[in-house]
C-alpha cells in the first residue's frame, strides 16, 4: 500500500452547465484538478505558467465537474481559503 499519489496528468476540457474549462485530469483515477489551484498550464496543457505564485494553497481535486465548477466559482469571493485567527483568552480574576 502506498502512501503517497504521484498524478498522471492529461489534458481534458470539462463541460457543465453550459460552460467549457481546459484542465488536467488524473488518468488513473479520474480525478480532475482545478486549474487555478494547480496552475493547470504549466502542470498538464504546456503553457506557459502563471505569473502568481501558489504555494500557500493546497491543491483540490473532484471526481465530479459539478463540484469543480462549485469550487471555482467560489475562487471569486475566496471562500475557499481558510485563515489562521488568533484567538485571545481572557482569565477573570
Amino acid at each position: 500500500m502506498a502512501l503517497t499519489w504521484e498524478p498522471r496528468w492529461e489534458p481534458v476540457v470539462v463541460e457543465y452547465a453550459g460552460m467549457k474549462i481546459r484542465t488536467c485530469r488524473d488518468r488513473i483515477t479520474g480525478m480532475i484538478a482545478c486549474p487555478i489551484c494547480i496552475d493547470a498550464a504549466s502542470e498538464c496543457l504546456g503553457l506557459k505558467p502563471s505569473s502568481v505564485g501558489r504555494k500557500d494553497i493546497e491543491y483540490t481535486f473532484f471526481f465530479t465537474e459539478r463540484d469543480l465548477f462549485l469550487h471555482i466559482k467560489n475562487h471569486s469571493g475566496r471562500l475557499w481559503v481558510k485563515e489562521r485567527k488568533v484567538v485571545e483568552t481572557e482569565v477573570e480574576e
